[in-house]
């Protein structure tokens, strides 16, 4: 059995996650999704990260429905991501193609990793963006 990881924020879960969670599950035969709880976002610390519409137990409602994903985990710091990962024995880490090349966190933690497609166009900030342009509007 091959077992995966993923992780990241999934605030307003969109189609490019799940083309990212389809790729995933096609890679693997049990994917585990950490949610980041976003305890740890400061914009002044973190300048473009914003803190998510949605708590951590609303997204992982979300991602817990998903036909994809077999587990859910919370991590609120990358000390706690670099421990799930350690102790998960997972077989492969999927990431975003926008980390090749990247320095990754615990990149020793998990043997092989799958590098997602992005080219898809789809993204958290873009929908948002749309969606206050479209508010502008009413």
């Amino acid at each position: 059995m091959i077992r995966g990881f993923a992780c990241g924020v999934f605030d307003f879960y969109h189609p490019g996650h799940v083309l990212m969670l389809q790729e995933c599950a096609a890679n693997c035969d049990h994917l585990t999704v950490a949610i980041n709880t976003a305890d740890n976002f400061d914009e002044k610390i973190n300048p473009g990260k914003r803190k998510p519409v949605f708590s951590a137990e609303e997204r992982k409602m979300i991602i817990s429905s998903i036909k994809y994903v077999d587990e859910v985990k919370f991590y609120t710091s990358e000390d706690e991501l670099t421990d799930l990962m350690k102790k998960g024995s997972f077989d492969i880490r999927f990431l975003g193609d926008d980390y090749r090349g990247k320095p990754i966190t615990a990149g020793e933690a998990i043997p092989k990793i799958h590098y997602l497609d992005r080219s898809h166009g789809y993204s958290t900030t873009a929908i948002l963006t749309k969606v206050a342009e479209r508010l502008k509007n009413i």
